[in-house]
């Protein structure tokens, strides 16, 4: 009696799991999670705004070992749909020697672009020859500090008010 009931058992399993199979061949699979519904990242459009004509730019600091002056032009930032804080940044040298670029940083996974370069005697943008993303390296404290100022818990900030926001109060002056 006791072998039946375990055959009995066991040929119920295997009809389950054949079942079970059936539909997985057929395309038939559980949707309940989170990663059926992950798609790769992909960048968004975006134009590169005109030459800062009136900037209203935000200082923000590297560090101690850092001589250079780093600023952020908050009339140029904006989060696109794509989750990339894009903006233009300022850094001068002691000198006052200034270069310009168009910037975009992607939190979520640490990458940047340099979208444009700023001629600043024609007052015009070069774009950049390298389209690709990169990884924000351990050494380039400039795109680090951005990241660190403006991606709460490594996650680009709501809208682009949040995110000036979070430069001011990472502001040097």
């Amino acid at each position: 009696m006791k072998l039946s009931r375990f055959g009995l058992a066991l040929a119920g399993l295997l009809l389950a799991l054949g079942a079970q199979a059936s539909e997985y061949s057929q395309g038939i699979n559980n949707s309940n999670y989170a990663l059926d519904d992950v798609k790769p990242w992909a960048e968004g459009k975006y134009a590169i705004p005109d030459y800062p004509a009136a900037p209203d730019w935000i200082g923000f600091y590297i560090g101690p070992e850092i001589s250079n002056k780093y600023f952020a032009d908050s009339k140029s930032l904006t989060l696109g749909d794509d989750g990339v804080i894009r903006l233009i940044l300022r850094v001068q040298s002691p000198a006052g020697a200034e270069n310009l670029s168009v910037e975009g940083i992607q939190c979520v996974e640490g990458s940047y672009r340099s979208y444009a370069f700023g001629d600043s005697i024609n007052k015009r943008w070069i774009e950049s020859m390298r389209t690709d993303w990169r990884k924000i390296d351990y050494y380039d404290k400039l795109r680090r500090t951005l990241r660190e100022d403006l991606c709460v818990d490594k996650t680009a900030p709501k809208s682009a008010e949040q995110a000036i926001k979070l430069l001011r109060a990472a502001s040097w002056h």
